[in-house]
């Protein structure tokens, strides 16, 4: 994790740079995610291409109509400041394992032996799965929660959600092949998850949404008063290639794809006045993310020095991988710790 802070004496503002695959090769010691998942390449559009022009769609009432310009000044502001990247020898396409189908039953586990361990299906083709060490997992639909409650801790420090929200990319993902597109949720199913049974008043809880305002509303208006959580910070996260471009520019149009993702970062609603508000400061996060869908960066070391204790219990829904000293849920909870996907160590991992 890298703190950006551009020299001005006005503002504590800052970006925060998550380095997807540096924060999980440290936190899996000897495991590492192969380098082929993070090459992600800029759009670069020409006349001279003959590409064709990006599609306008209409803009839909009460969306709001933001500066592209200004938001593209203020990202670059920062990219400007990251570290000069070294050349690297460019690597060969990695297989598209994730695109396999995943079927696991629905089963648990932890491990807690002080290494990696390795976990062999026989019901799934026999694919391998690593398991971090510290780590706790239910390959569970989120639904079940209820259920699982028992089972779980009293209350988390943090939780972080990537809830399947229901959208148009999912749809056509399921359409070509089912087993490509996860199940959506409906808002209001959403809003039935004990959230607030898993929370204390110091708590954080951190949702991924789209760039939806229809999803954003509900989020702001319909789950977090559900779950019984108040709102701190809003802000975006920024995609950008390896060689630390924006893959895109911001379009003025919201409702076209944008080249940023939006977290909302809350505490319980019972918090203190004054709690959590030196996240604020934080401007947006950029990260070059992996060309998985939906496999976003670890948010625990940025979000580290706002919790107590600093070694604090996680859990994370609707997860697809794993972390030590965290709690994951999720219908394909062990979907990218699909051993092809790392480089093993010297050590092989021991099996389960």
């Amino acid at each position: 994790m890298l703190k950006i802070k551009k020299n001005s004496l006005s503002e504590n503002k800052f970006a925060i740079f998550l380095d997807h695959r540096k924060l999980i090769d440290e936190s899996y010691g000897d495991f590492k995610l192969r380098s082929e998942l993070f090459q992600f390449q800029a759009k670069r559009k020409s006349k001279e291409d003959g590409e064709k022009p990006p599609r306008k769609r209409k803009r839909k009432a009460g969306e709001e109509d933001t500066s592209s310009w200004e938001d593209l000044q203020l990202v670059n502001g920062y990219i400007e400041l990251l570290p000069k990247l070294q050349e690297t020898d460019e690597t060969p396409p990695i297989g598209r394992h994730w695109e396999d189908s995943y079927n696991l039953p629905q089963l648990h586990g932890a491990n807690e032996s002080g290494r990696m361990q390795r976990f062999q299906c026989p019901v799934d083709n026999g694919r391998a799965y690593l398991i971090p060490n510290r780590a706790r997992f239910y390959n569970h639909n989120v639904d079940q929660i209820p259920a699982l409650l028992p089972q779980l801790l009293p209350a988390y420090d943090l939780i972080v959600l990537d809830p399947p929200w229901r959208n148009k990319y999912i749809r056509r993902l399921k359409r070509a092949k089912q087993e490509l597109g996860y199940a959506m949720l409906y808002n209001d199913q959403l809003s039935l998850i004990p959230i607030s049974q898993l929370t204390h008043p110091r708590s954080l809880v951190a949702i991924w949404c789209t760039n939806s305002a229809q999803h954003q509303t509900a989020l702001e208006q319909q789950l977090l008063p559900s779950w019984n959580l108040r709102l701190l910070h809003k802000l975006r996260w920024y995609k950008l290639s390896s060689d630390h471009e924006l893959i895109a520019p911001p379009q003025a149009d919201v409702t076209q794809k944008q080249p940023y993702e939006v977290l909302y970062v809350t505490c319980h609603a019972d918090a203190h006045e004054g709690y959590g508000e030196e996240i604020r400061n934080t401007e947006m996060l950029l990260s070059v993310p992996s060309i998985v869908h939906s496999h976003k960066p670890p948010l625990l070391a940025w979000l580290r020095e706002h919790l107590d204790p600093k070694e604090p219990n996680c859990l994370e829904l609707f997860a697809r991988y794993l972390q030590p000293q965290c709690t994951s849920i999720g219908l394909e909870v062990l979907k990218l710790m699909d051993e092809r996907f790392y480089i093993v160590g010297i050590d092989d991992p021991k099996n389960i």
